[in-house]
């Protein structure tokens, strides 16, 4: 590792001054985040390393790029740096720091090559996806070789090889991919741009010999013969034609090694199968009014690096299975999400706008998750999630506006967190307020209220928000679990957070004091359950 250190910062040096003399720029980015716990036993927020003992944690990137687009180069790389860190496992805290990210990129003609860490994907991610997502910890780049050729823009094939990254190591199996996209014009505002893609990936003879064993231990009927290597393949396309836009998606896995996460299995035993994913979505928009509607169906499609369990929910993932589900931003509604099931379900969404004048806007969506094979025998089976949300705009004037809003929703919590009650019931009504005081000041509320009886029984939520353009905001709110449900807790807390921030340039500085529920944190449709947290927490953020 000590002499890729010394090629890599070598080889930055030298891409600075070419053999033609001339100098390209360089551009970078510093993130760092600093957790300082405070036991809180009224919350949850105890009987874990972080708050027993350690009492400090943080997080940092160091990102260097370096470009010459005369001569088509760039590369880059990244230090990671975590101390007592959370990200990982929110209950395990994580020590550790190297290499986090590196590459090379040359573009010769229509040809482009990339070796190093690769983050990339395959349609909308449903075959493989490599990506970084820094709040949930989720960094599966492929270490490895690329290859892409770009005809006028028409054409784009793409070939890639190489292993997954895991922590500032590698995992053994190998991952090789290719795709096919086009780009076509076919008259007056209709384009078409299919594609297609294979994955296969191969196990390595210690990941083999795990499963061989595990096999082994089951009684006769439950042993088959497992296979090194699995291939899976996926065609999509997306048409475009005046106001409409349609995304489709279907993708196949052979058979393989996976978990049998049945919902009412006994046991989390090996079986073999194959794997199947269709997703859709159909989009609509023209003059004030606009809709989406989207479908997918999901049955075994596993695409892991192996079956095996890792400490981290995320650790050996390939692909990204995209969620129908509205991904709510405020505090309240934002407590129950339906992340994609990669075993079996049904989903459908619809979300909707509607704009009579330039002060009025409403929005009306909903979405449906349920369980796949019990639908095949009963229409009306037990629901995964289902969810109606509703929200109207005002702005009377230039300087104010309203929204006032109710969402409703009927969780499994079994499903999704492995504990509770089979159906939960939320409802959340809401309302937000803007006002802007001059050109640079303004001031914003909100004000929820959710009833959901057999989880945390009734909150109340309120935020302040105070901003000065572009340097200053300060926030201070509170959730209160007011009336609480006995069984889960029989405190009426409060979880206070304040926060204030400062942007100059190109830095930013946050500093929060903040009090958080147990439960499910979600970004960009992942998501992960997370214990309560009490504390301090600081960040700052820089680019140059």
């Amino acid at each position: 590792m000590q002499k890729l250190y010394s090629l890599l910062t070598t080889l930055l040096v030298l891409l600075g001054l070419n053999s033609y003399g001339q100098w390209g720029y360089f551009s970078g980015s510093l993130q760092t985040n600093t957790n300082f716990f405070i036991r809180d036993p009224k919350i949850g927020a105890y009987n874990m390393p972080q708050y027993d003992n350690f009492k400090v944690g943080a997080d940092a990137w160091m990102n260097l790029n370096y470009t010459n687009d005369q001569f088509g180069l760039e590369a880059g790389v990244r230090i990671d740096f975590f101390y007592n860190s959370i990200l990982r496992v929110p209950t395990s805290p994580y020590t550790g720091a190297g290499l986090g990210n590196f590459f090379i990129k040359k573009k010769i003609k229509d040809f482009t090559f990339t070796g190093g860490y690769i983050y990339d994907q395959i349609g909308s991610g449903i075959l493989y996806r490599a990506y970084e997502e820094r709040t949930l910890a989720i960094d599966n780049a492929l270490l490895g070789v690329r290859a892409e050729y770009n005809y006028k823009g028409l054409l784009r094939l793409k070939a890639f090889a190489g292993v997954q990254k895991l922590k500032f190591s590698i995992q053994s199996p190998i991952i090789l991919g290719a795709s096919a996209e086009g780009n076509f014009d076919l008259g007056k505002n209709v384009r078409l741009v299919p594609g297609a893609g294979i994955i296969n990936r191969s196990e390595d003879q210690n990941t083999m010999n795990q499963i061989v064993s595990t096999i082994e231990s089951y009684d006769t009927i439950g042993r088959f013969v497992p296979k090194y290597n699995t291939y899976a393949f996926t065609l999509y396309n997306t048409l475009t034609a005046g106001d409409f836009s349609w995304y489709i998606e279907g993708a196949y896995k052979t058979k393989e090694s996976i978990r049998n996460n049945e919902l009412h299995s006994v046991n989390d035993s090996l079986i073999n199968a194959a794997g199947n994913c269709v997703f859709t979505s159909l989009n609509y928009a023209h003059k004030g009014f606009g809709i989406t509607l989207q479908f997918k169906r999901t049955q075994d499609f596993y695409m892991h690096i192996s079956p095996n369990p890792n400490e981290s929910t995320f650790d050996g993932s390939m692909t990204f299975i995209p969620p129908v589900s509205r991904e709510n931003s405020l505090r309240l509604p934002s407590r129950y999400f339906a992340p994609s099931l990669e075993s079996h379900e049904l989903a459908f969404s619809e979300d909707a706008s509607y704009t009579p004048s330039k002060k009025l806007t409403f929005e009306l969506s909903g979405s449906y998750v349920r369980d796949l094979l019990m639908a095949q025998f009963n229409p009306v089976s037990l629901p995964f999630f289902g969810e109606g949300f509703i929200q109207a705009t005002y702005k009377p004037i230039r300087t104010l506006e309203i929204q006032l809003g109710f969402q409703y929703v009927r969780y499994n919590k079994y499903v999704y967190q492995q504990e509770g009650a089979p159906n939960v019931d939320s409802y959340t009504p809401f309302a937000e307020w803007q006002y802007k005081i001059n050109k640079k000041m303004s001031v914003r509320m909100e004000l929820q209220y959710q009833r959901v009886l057999l989880d945390y029984g009734q909150w109340l939520y309120g935020l302040v928000e105070f901003n000065v353009a572009p340097h200053f905001s300060v926030a201070v709110s509170d959730m209160w679990n007011f009336k609480p449900n006995p069984e889960i807790n029989p405190n009426a807390n409060h979880y206070y957070s304040v926060f204030f921030g400062y942007t100059q340039g190109s830095l930013a500085f946050t500093l929060a004091y903040v009090k958080q529920v147990e439960g499910i944190v979600c970004t960009g449709g992942v998501c992960r359950i997370e214990p309560a947290f009490s504390g301090v927490k600081a960040g700052i953020t820089a680019t140059f």
